[in-house]
């Protein structure tokens, strides 16, 4: 039953932790003790400095994704600025994807040596370095490699927020944290749709990205000024693990052979792309082509989806804190089970589809933004505190591989079919493009089922639930 998860009991499930000395080899990747975590003081965890210490790093982390949307809002504008095809400007957009997904690993890493405020200030100073060559480059080639440099920094950001809660807040309050963290992540979307295009249309390209820079080099300063790793830290001075970076390399290894590590990645690969792909690429052409939407239809659409990412946001972040064991493999399930049924009913029968369908369809999608976080929760809960930088990253890397695979593939399907240009996409085309979604589907719940028992065990040793 869910209501056995409860941790409203935190304290009695806490004392008695034994390490992992006593255990044999076999069981002993299994059951992982989160030393640490518990011998912090609840009391000096989840209060006014945590929440101050936590809004200075999201304006870091809402930075961060305004400088990943701002080539996303100003793509018309920055053709005509570079005097570029459209195959080079797609590269500015997939450049962002590639970097960030490929730092993540090594950003982890550099997260356990280092700690959350020399990584987000860092990530800060190079996203601002980015948009400054952005804002000068005289050549596309040049303003490409400041895109990558934007990537680079962007990858140290989100996950060091979410090392950050882990320290500042209290294990029931955590899995809700990260939700917001996620979700409020989304107001710099806002604002490169608005005051940054605003900005740009008053006056000019380089104005515009310079301003980005300045506000970049503010924030990493506060960062570093008003952000410390822990609240038992004393000062800024981060605890680094013994070893070095030997030590953190080694973390990584112990990381990945966690189960938990393994099963936070194929929740964040099998939730996330089908929302993804709405979202970034293809929702348009498909709602235009299957639904016979307008523009207009369409954007209000999937604009409605992000407001509904918010409440599931919520909702799920009190089931997982409330039911860490049950609670959160259940959320996984319901979420790509409901995905895949309304996806099936959809593509079976003719559209247009009536609106309480499509409604349907849209409550289900957008649960796979706020579903995909529960990676983290269970990367957070089966690995030592020194180790979860990577673990947390190696996680986040699996929504940003799978959406890869179905932006790519969904391309191909369609060019495959002898639709090469949007004036040739058709209700058939789409409809069997939008296949690519199942394979994906089917492995990642497979991955996700066989790592769960192991998964669940440690969960059980760390909660005290056998």
């Amino acid at each position: 039953m869910l209501a056995s998860d409860s941790v409203s009991n935190r304290g009695s499930r806490y004392a008695g932790v034994r390490t992992m000395g006593g255990m044999d080899q076999r069981r002993g990747e299994e059951r992982v003790v989160a030393r640490g975590i518990s011998e912090r003081p609840e009391k000096r965890r989840g209060g006014a400095k945590a929440y101050a210490t936590w809004a200075v790093a999201m304006a870091g982390y809402v930075f961060a994704v305004t400088c990943r949307s701002s080539m996303s809002a100003t793509g018309i504008v920055a053709a005509e600025h570079f005097h570029t095809t459209s195959t080079a400007l797609s590269m500015f957009l997939y450049l962002q994807l590639f970097v960030y997904a490929i730092m993540q690993i090594p950003a982890g890493v550099l997260l356990d040596r280092f700690g959350a405020r020399k990584l987000i200030a860092t990530g800060g100073f190079l996203m601002a370095a980015g948009q400054m060559l952005m804002a000068v480059a005289p050549v596309t080639s040049m303003a490409i490699v400041g895109r990558g440099i934007v990537g680079m920094g962007d990858a140290m950001t989100f996950i060091s927020v979410i090392r950050l809660v882990s320290a500042w807040f209290p294990f029931s309050r955590i899995p809700l944290m990260n939700q917001l963290t996620s979700m409020l992540g989304g107001i710099g979307q806002i604002i490169s749709i608005y005051p940054f295009v605003w900005l740009l249309d008053l006056t000019d390209w380089q104005v515009s990205f310079l301003s980005l820079t300045g506000v970049g080099v503010c924030i990493a300063s506060c960062v570093l000024l008003g952000v410390r790793d822990d609240p038992r830290q004393r000062g800024h001075r981060h605890e680094r693990p013994e070893g070095g970076m030997k030590a953190a390399f080694d973390g990584l290894k112990a990381a990945l052979k966690t189960p938990g590590t393994f099963c936070g990645f194929w929740v964040h690969a099998t939730t996330w792309f089908s929302i993804n792909m709405m979202n970034q690429l293809w929702g348009f052409p498909f709602l235009l082509a299957v639904e016979h939407w307008s523009k207009a239809q369409a954007s209000a659409y999937l604009a409605i989806g992000m407001v509904i990412n918010v409440a599931w946001a919520l909702i799920m972040g009190r089931v997982a804190g409330l039911h860490p064991i049950h609670g959160r493999a259940a959320i996984v399930y319901v979420t790509v089970g409901a995905q895949i049924v309304c996806w099936t009913i959809l593509l079976l029968t003719p559209g247009p589809h009536p609106a309480w369908f499509m409604w349907m369809l849209l409550l289900a999608i957008s649960s796979g933004g706020p579903a995909s976080n529960i990676a983290f929760d269970f990367a957070r809960d089966t690995n030592r505190p020194e180790n979860l930088g990577a673990a947390t990253g190696f996680a986040n890397t699996g929504g940003f591989l799978s959406s890869a695979i179905v932006f790519l593939g969904v391309g191909l399907m369609l060019d495959a079919q002898g639709a090469t240009d949007p004036s040739l996409y058709t209700d058939h085309v789409m409809r069997i493009a939008v296949l690519i979604q199942y394979p994906l589907w089917a492995l990642g719940l497979i991955a996700f089922s066989i790592m769960l028992p192991r998964t669940m065990s440690v969960l059980r040793q760390r909660f005290h639930r056998d």
